[in-house]
């Protein structure tokens, strides 16, 4: 992969969209603590968060008294709730993340778990960036703090997409190197998982994880613009088929694209894992707030 665009997957505006996003998830969690859903992600724990306008019934030993005296404004003061359970993002890295050397959608899932792992550091949370394709990749840990981004920045560029993908045998090992269950974010394209998606999923389950499934595509692997006699090659395996790409089959592709995203979708919502369309044409900061509301971290 070229040194010129891996210098421009973390360029300066990128990190410009990373602070914008952290504000935007800050202010919104912040409005929903106010309010009858409350982020899982604040409590009256003791690490500061922020403030908010003090309304009638708040708890007065949280009035930020000080800030009152100077002037004459009662706020609230907001915390973090701490919790000892790690993010885990777990990313694909199979071949299929990068057919035939276009990186688009490989790029597009590595700056969105950035994204993720720098909203979630800035929460306090500890954060676990975990590779996997055929086997699961050595991880990247942090602290609980967005001081340690740049390291966060490196290791997503140096990550290089190769091999099958083996998501069951992933989940089954990254389960039994847990202390204790995590919140898993799940980023790939889940293209060749069959069966292990389920599977995988059900072990993520079990171990009392909370699974969110990112759903990365990009345009061509929803309608791959192909004409006439082409040979396919499969990105994983490398095995190759010759067809006729004329109208009827570009349209039960199609069909076959749309019932497979609906199937991987019934299989998350069946083991209690919350499912998220991640196309690369949205923003990645689109992508972070919708999968923090279903998730649950923000109300809304």
């Amino acid at each position: 992969m070229a040194r010129d665009t891996q210098a421009d997957l973390f360029d300066d505006e990128f990190l410009a969209r990373l602070q914008q996003l952290h504000l935007i998830v800050k202010r919104l969690t912040a409005r929903g603590a106010s309010g009858s859903r409350r982020s899982r992600s604040f409590g009256d724990g003791l690490e500061f968060a922020d403030h908010r306008s003090y309304a009638p019934g708040d708890d007065i030993r949280f009035i930020d008294w000080p800030y009152y005296a100077r002037m004459e404004k009662l706020l609230l003061r907001l915390f973090h709730e701490r919790n000892e359970a790690d993010v885990v993002i777990l990313l694909d890295t199979s071949a299929s993340m990068a057919p035939g050397a276009a990186t688009a959608k490989f790029d597009y899932a590595r700056r969105a778990a950035a994204a993720l792992a720098f909203v979630a550091m800035g929460g306090l949370e500890r954060v676990v960036i975990q590779p996997f394709a055929a086997e699961l990749g050595s991880p990247m840990r942090t602290g609980r703090s967005r001081g340690q981004i740049l390291q966060v920045l490196q290791f997503l560029r140096d990550l290089e997409p190769a091999g099958p993908t083996r998501l069951r045998r992933c989940a089954e090992a990254l389960v039994r190197q847990m202390d204790a269950p995590a919140t898993v974010l799940l980023l790939g394209d889940l293209l060749d998982c069959g069966d292990g998606l389920s599977d995988g999923l059900a072990r993520l389950r079990g171990r009392g994880c909370e699974t969110t499934v990112l759903h990365v595509h990009s345009p061509t692997d929803s309608d791959p613009a192909l004409s006439g006699p082409v040979a396919v090659e499969h990105a994983e395996t490398g095995e190759t088929m010759l067809l006729d790409a004329g109208h009827h089959v570009r349209e039960s592709y199609r069909q076959r694209w749309r019932a497979f995203c609906t199937a991987v979708n019934r299989t998350a919502l069946s083991r209690g894992a919350a499912y998220v369309a991640a196309p690369t044409s949205i923003p990645f900061e689109q992508l972070v707030l919708r999968t923090l509301r279903q998730a649950g971290v923000l109300a809304g």
